[in-house]
């Protein structure tokens, strides 16, 4: 048989009055709370966390850190620019301390410094060109000039093959030699008259019949024989003839025979 409790009666010690209950004890700050859902033990009070107080921050040391490498990185930086000032100030002071070179250097120091310029090689000379009395060979052909007439008007004792000259008639003696081993055609018709101005002329075999029928306009040349050739030329009056072109054939090189 059970009685009811008599609230005025004093209860153990550790429990709270019949129709109260006792709280827990409060925790300082920084004390771990009762986990969920647990019991304190029989009679004594469990620590727990004040209620409406947020729980503790735990401190981040990571700011103190990264601020104390900022302070050692300045600290080098100053340390090391002090340094280059240090450098910079000795190179200027070195820079700065000139020594005179000894007597006689600069003529030296100048010569050495002179830019030294190529050697330029002095232009060929020119070839002289052949002149009268001297041979000159093209192909199978050998050419010598042993006169020249010029200002001839008319040519000619024939009435019907006398010819007069539309400026004036330049005559070239050439001798001409057959320096091969065969037979050779000369043609005059491949022989040209240059004058100073650089003007190009044919030959007249016209009018070199005249002169000389049976060469006037060519014949074969057997080997190691020559054959004098008067070669007509009809140019203005005023013309100064300068050179004679002389050619092996109609396809040869030509060689030149200076005519002043």
């Amino acid at each position: 048989m059970t009685f009811p409790h008599d609230p005025n009666q004093p209860q153990p010690s550790g429990q709270a009055p019949y129709g109260q209950t006792q709280p827990f004890a409060q925790t300082p700050q920084g004390q771990p709370q009762a986990p969920y859902g647990a019991q304190p033990p029989h009679g004594q009070p469990y620590p727990q966390q004040p209620y409406g107080q947020p729980p503790a921050k735990k401190k981040r040391k990571w700011p103190w850190v990264v601020g104390g490498v900022v302070v050692v990185l300045i600290v080098a930086g100053m340390v090391g620019g002090g340094d280059e000032d240090k450098s910079s100030t000795t190179a200027q002071s070195t820079s700065s301390v000139a020594v005179a070179p000894p007597a006689g250097a600069n003529a030296s120091l100048e010569a050495v410094a002179a830019p030294v310029e190529p050697a330029t090689s002095a232009p060929e000379p020119e070839e002289a060109v052949p002149g009268i009395g001297q041979e000159v060979r093209d192909g199978k052909f050998g050419f010598v000039v042993t006169g020249v007439e010029t200002g001839v008007a008319t040519l000619g004792d024939n009435p019907y093959l006398q010819k007069d000259a539309l400026g004036q008639f330049v005559l070239v003696s050439v001798t001409v030699t057959n320096v091969s081993d065969k037979a050779q055609s000369y043609f005059g018709s491949n022989q040209k008259l240059i004058d100073a101005q650089g003007r190009e002329f044919e030959n007249d075999a016209m009018a070199a019949i005249n002169l000389e029928a049976e060469t006037a306009i060519g014949g074969d040349i057997n080997p190691g024989l020559s054959q004098n050739i008067t070669i007509v030329f009809d140019i203005p009056v005023d013309a100064v003839p300068a050179t004679l072109e002389v050619h092996d054939s109609v396809f040869s090189g030509g060689a030149e025979i200076s005519l002043q």
